[in-house]
């Protein structure tokens, strides 16, 4: 059949009808392109774990202790530095100071560091920590500086070293660095002294247990450690550790450090909790220089003249 005009199928219609799909596709295009033009989405990136942290309200914290590297000496010759700079050290003798808290005797090599009782009755890690560091898991708190400690162990000669050892071994001691830790207190007005390792008590069978006295006579001082966040001493807090803890400052160096669940306070030698005790620390005296042996060549009576007989003979 013939179309006619008006007919579906007529040529205008399918002018109309093209003219419609070509404005489809022009605005796809068009919308397509708009989009394609826009910079892509990118969701927002969060801190590296070293950074800090972000909570869940969206505000930022930076990582703590980000800067205890300024504080911190690492040899001696920075403790001199840190010494001359800080106007908090006093000298309170002719051979004892003052840091912050910390006392010292350069003469006999003794460190005497306040602290408190802190727990009686369940099992610890750490001996001595500070009041912001782990006071749950330990038997002493001091409200002194590991910085402070660690800066009058430098001055008076000692050196970091590795807490080594193998698994549930005691760990070498070298003589350098080997402490003898004391704490005493005062009982109705007299002193009460003990050593460390009388106030604690070694439960292999459970805490309700009797156990035994702690058998370390020489503690560890390893010095702590450095990482990437500063001074592990100052940013734990720990200072004398049961437990092998390389960021204390000083470590206990027997076989009974790899388990964490053998340690009791001796409650029936322990004051009460918060009592006031002092921690004297006393570290390994200086070897004396050996005497200066003279040259075989040289007589008793003029060691230093090989002409003196002759000159008598004249």
């Amino acid at each position: 059949m013939k179309p006619t005009k008006g007919n579906a199928t007529s040529p205008g219609w399918l002018k109309v009808a093209k003219a419609g799909v070509f404005a489809v596709l022009f605005a796809a295009f068009h919308i397509c392109f708009a989009a394609w033009g826009e910079p892509p989405s990118v969701s927002k990136r969060t801190p590296l774990p070293d950074q800090g942290t972000i909570s869940p309200s969206g505000k930022f914290s930076p990582s703590p202790a980000m800067t205890t590297n300024d504080l911190s000496p690492r040899t001696t010759a920075e403790a001199q530095t840190t010494l001359q700079r800080a106007l908090r050290v006093n000298q309170t003798g002719s051979n004892t100071f003052q840091i912050g808290r910390v006392e010292f005797d350069k003469q006999n090599r003794t460190v005497r560091v306040p602290a408190r009782v802190c727990l009686r009755t369940q099992i610890v890690e750490y001996a001595l920590v500070t009041q912001t560091g782990k006071a749950y898991e330990s038997v002493f708190t001091t409200e002194a500086s590991p910085v402070d400690l660690h800066l009058a162990f430098l001055l008076l000669g000692l050196a970091p070293v590795p807490v080594g050892g193998n698994l549930r071994m005691p760990a070498p001691v070298p003589d350098t660095n080997a402490l003898r830790i004391e704490v005493t207190w005062e009982t109705n007005g007299q002193p009460v002294l003990f050593p460390l390792s009388e106030l604690i008590s070694v439960v292999e069978k459970g805490p309700e247990s009797p156990g035994r006295k702690l058998t370390v006579e020489k503690w560890l001082y390893n010095g702590s450690v450095f990482d990437r966040w500063g001074f592990a001493a100052l940013r734990e807090g720990s200072i004398v550790a049961l437990i092998r803890d390389p960021s204390a400052l000083i470590n206990n160096p027997g076989g009974d450090r790899d388990n964490d669940n053998l340690h009791m306070p001796n409650a029936l030698l322990l004051p009460a909790e918060g009592w006031p005790v002092r921690f004297v620390i006393s570290l390994p005296q200086c070897p004396l220089s050996p005497p200066v042996k003279p040259p075989p060549w040289a007589s008793p009576v003029t060691p230093l003249s090989t002409n003196q007989s002759a000159n008598d003979q004249k």
